[in-house]
């Protein structure tokens, strides 16, 4: 069964500032990176910092989310992690009307 979340309106995520939904399975941090949104797991599997804190850089050719903590970095579509081991959950993101839906299930 899916289990679509209502993130809120699409306008309120911007490069800079992030969103945080929280729900029965946890936290998610929404990101607005180049035009798209993203949805990770809010804690780092590094050291459970919020992700939500992070920043977004630029490197090797991409833009990460990073670790507000020790700069761990998560590519936004994947989760997947710059160092081996600390991938995170990514979620799909759909806009309808300006709202964000994240699918977690």
């Amino acid at each position: 069964m899916t289990q679509r979340l209502w993130a809120g309106p699409a306008a309120q995520v911007s490069a800079q500032k992030p969103h945080l939904v929280e729900w029965a399975g946890g936290e998610i941090a929404v990101f607005r990176v180049n035009g798209a949104f993203y949805a990770l797991d809010n804690l780092c599997p590094h050291k459970e910092a919020p992700l939500v804190a992070g920043s977004q850089v630029f490197e090797d050719g991409q833009t990460w989310v990073s670790c507000p903590w020790h700069r761990f970095l998560f590519d936004p579509a994947t989760g997947r992690c710059d160092r081996a081991g600390f991938d995170t959950r990514a979620y799909p993101v759909t806009i309808e009307e300006g709202q964000l839906y994240i699918q977690v299930c």
